[in-house]
């Protein structure tokens, strides 16, 4: 989905090459090498601990909690773009990553559209970020803010598939919030979208 999938991109090759540093900071290329000794009488007992290196940092509760809030919040969204497509309200995939009144408003929506013989083409461009993780030390709760753009996530009629209506689509101020679930995943629970040009 546009930025949000770079970003967690972003997050992968920002992760190795911390390893790889971590692992390269470790030996220089003057160091002598040691041979493996051989297995000894010991070899049986539980391997010791390995330290963390020092200077790579572990990803915080709240950074973790703004990270799966800001998935989930982008999956409910593609979920909801490929439901949109033949207008599936009933779709399971919509509670993958929506839960309560955002699960219901997805379904009312998709249930409008197929009553009114509606489909949705194309899928929103999302531009994400956590505004507030609380609390902060066990998040159980993440408020996102974004300005999606529409311009290319049209409604056409089934019939004819002539577009809908002449609006072009553009960016809407969305804001919504994220809820962790007695399993531990991430599902929006409430979200609002603005008026058009609203962002």
């Amino acid at each position: 989905m546009g930025r949000g999938t770079r970003g967690h991109g972003r997050w992968r090759v920002m992760v190795g090459v911390l390893f790889a540093a971590s692992t390269l900071a470790g030996c220089s290329i003057g160091d002598p090498v040691s041979p493996i000794p051989p297995p000894g009488p010991s070899s049986d007992a539980a391997p010791s601990p390995v330290p963390e290196s020092p200077g790579v940092e572990s990803e915080s509760d709240a950074d973790r909690a703004s990270r799966d809030g800001l998935a989930a919040y982008e999956a409910m969204w593609q979920d909801f773009a490929e439901a949109g497509l033949t207008s599936n309200w009933q779709s399971p995939e919509l509670g993958r990553h929506a839960t309560g009144i955002a699960l219901t408003n997805l379904s009312r929506g998709l249930y409008a559209d197929s009553y009114n013989g509606l489909v949705t083409r194309g899928e929103p461009l999302l531009d994400p970020r956590v505004t507030s993780v609380e609390p902060v030390d066990d998040p159980t709760t993440v408020r996102v803010a974004d300005c999606g753009d529409s311009s290319n996530w049209l409604k056409y009629r089934v019939d004819s598939g002539a577009r809908a209506n002449d609006s072009p689509g553009g960016r809407r101020m969305i804001t919504a919030v994220v809820e962790r679930q007695s399993d531990g995943s991430w599902k929006v629970s409430d979200y609002a979208v603005r008026d058009l040009g609203s962002c």
